[in-house]
């Protein structure tokens, strides 16, 4: 496809389903995807659909007759069913279904918007590099290229793998999966105004035309790449990997270590207690409150950030947490905490 040019839906669409990526059709001059009939549309708060009947969309019958509907669930790259598709509804934009594809697309935004008066907040976990100019720092791209800096990587936008410009002014940077993984697509984890599309998510596909104007294609690469291993690891740090469910046996937990005595030292033995015994569905919740508890001790009790750090992910290995979630939390809850010491009495 030409950069300069605005192709037929219909052959975006068929071309996209030839790269092996799983389709669905958008409505027109938007960027939702088309219902497949009025009982699957709740309508709007001013209009809602008196025929809407809620339901499981994996069994929707609309799916199981071709129609599409429920947005990735629907997504095929059956030719047939998508020149039907199109031929219903011929200016229908195209998306691309980023998990049934195979596919990690970052989204680069360009929105207008204050960034965090935190640097550390434009790239949570990540040292960032010395210097940063004040007002240097404007939207996605600028995080972007902090993140390539700080892990020595090149920056890829336009240059080493399909990258889409979107109508905003920022850019979708597309991705295949590693083999054997899984993504989930999340808001704002990897940094300010960087979002992911995986898993359950979609991408517009270049060429489609919406009333904000279209995604076009940019630089010269028209392929592909995997995903590089440094954004995977960081992608893998910040929650987007999916990881399979062990079955684990719950042992009894006790701390290795002694730090500090008598109130200190019961406070960090059962901080370390509550995040091993977690329940699942509350073990981040217990990390988070841990680590900023247990930050507010750090310097009353002259406590070794180190030490306490490594207790607390021994004991969120424990709980099952991944080192990667896990290591992300404890540094963010020690360093809020560090800046609310606590005062300590005299038993402490």
């Amino acid at each position: 496809m030409s950069p300069t040019t605005t192709p037929d839906p219909r052959r975006v669409a068929l071309w996209a389903a030839a790269q092996g990526w799983h389709v669905i059709p958008l409505a027109p001059g938007a960027k939702v995807p088309l219902r497949g009939c009025d009982r699957c549309s709740p309508g709007t708060k001013e209009r809602p659909n008196p025929r809407y009947t809620q339901h499981d969309g994996r069994g929707c019958e609309c799916i199981a007759a071709g129609r599409p509907c429920h947005g990735v669930l629907a997504a095929t790259t059956d030719p047939e069913r998508i020149t039907a598709w199109w031929d219903r509804v011929p200016a229908a934009g195209v998306g691309v279904a980023a998990g049934p594809s195979g596919l990690v697309i970052l989204d680069v935004d360009c929105h207008d918007g204050q960034p965090p008066e935190d640097p550390a907040a434009l790239l949570p976990g990540v040292d960032l590099p010395d210097g940063i100019a004040p007002n240097s720092v404007r939207d996605g791209r600028d995080v972007l290229a902090l993140l390539c800096e700080a892990r020595r990587a090149r920056y890829p936008e336009g240059t080493s793998t399909l990258t889409v410009r979107t109508p905003s002014g920022g850019v979708h940077l597309w991705f295949r999966a590693p083999a054997g993984t899984k993504w989930r697509p999340l808001v704002g984890a990897l940094g300010w105004q960087l979002d992911v599309r995986a898993g359950s998510s979609y991408a517009v596909a270049p060429g489609t035309v919406t009333r904000s104007g279209t995604y076009t294609l940019q630089g010269e690469c028209r392929t592909v790449a995997e995903l590089p291993v440094w954004l995977a690891r960081d992608l893998d740090r910040t929650g987007h990997q999916v990881h399979p469910e062990r079955p684990r046996v719950v042992l009894p937990w006790r701390t290795h270590r002694r730090m500090g005595n008598g109130y200190v030292a019961a406070a960090v033995r059962d901080e370390l207690r509550a995040v091993a015994e977690a329940p699942s569905g509350t073990r981040n919740d217990a990390l988070n409150r841990a680590a900023f508890s247990l930050g507010t001790l750090l310097t009353p009790a002259g406590l070794n950030r180190s030490q306490v750090a490594d207790a607390l992910l021994d004991a969120a290995r424990h709980a099952g947490l991944p080192d990667g979630e896990a290591q992300a939390a404890i540094r963010s809850g020690l360093s809020a905490g560090a800046r609310q010491p606590r005062t300590l009495g005299a038993a402490a």
